[in-house]
């Protein structure tokens, strides 16, 4: 699939993902704190800010979740549903993201804690490395 006839989850779809990790999790607050947020992320990795542009589906992908971790849309479940909101935005585009479970929790956390730490192009590195192209489109 050409980089630039990607599909994107839409904001809706994201909030969906977001009230199925809220019934999974028994302590899982629900609530959304400002949905402008997951708006401003699709945005982005779909339309870019300031003449940036995320141009690789790994770099795409990379951002949404980082955004979606570091701006907070939801009272709880932020890192949860950016993982599996990256996951979805994968599966859309005929990838499936195999990340270690260890190795992705650090990097959340890292996310979440101290954003400006991260590094981000050794983030995309790690999407790429961990995304297997299953050529099926949702």
């Amino acid at each position: 699939m050409s980089e630039d006839l990607l599909s994107y989850p839409t904001v809706d779809e994201i909030h969906v993902i977001h009230e199925d990790i809220v019934e999974e999790g028994e302590e899982t607050e629900p609530g959304i704190q400002n949905p402008r947020d997951v708006d401003s992320a699709l945005h982005y990795i779909s339309e870019g800010h300031y003449g940036k542009v995320p141009e690789t589906i790994h770099e795409k992908a990379a951002h949404l979740l980082r955004m979606l971790v570091t701006a907070h849309p939801y009272v709880d479940g932020n890192k949860r549903t950016a993982l599996a909101a990256t996951e979805v935005f994968y599966a859309m585009n005929g990838y499936l993201f195999t990340y270690d479970g260890r190795e992705i929790r650090q990097w959340l956390q890292k996310l979440a804690t101290d954003a400006d730490s991260v590094d981000m192009v050794e983030f995309v590195s790690y999407c790429q490395e961990n995304s297997i192209r299953t050529g099926t489109e949702e």
